[in-house]
């Protein structure tokens, strides 16, 4: 199921997606929802680390450290 909604965007904004649009062969529709998509996909992302970063720093560990520890596990996994 499919919502409407609706947002305003500067003129220069909206010009650049209709210009993406056409360029892609997409409607404005499909630019702003792979748009969104992508945004929501970033702030998972974000939200994750963050949450990382609370486990590890009071161990005392750098995110080097966390990079090595995964090469790790991932080598004894095999």
């Amino acid at each position: 199921m499919a919502r409407l909604l609706s947002v305003s965007v500067p003129d220069e904004l909206a010009a650049e997606a209709e210009a993406l649009a056409r360029a892609t062969g997409k409607t404005k529709s499909e630019v702003v929802r792979d748009a969104l998509r992508r945004h929501v996909q970033h702030e998972h992302f974000a939200a994750l680390q963050r949450y990382g970063r609370t486990r590890v720093e009071p161990l005392g560990l750098a995110p080097e450290d966390v990079e090595g520890l995964v090469d790790e596990l991932r080598a004894m996994r095999m």
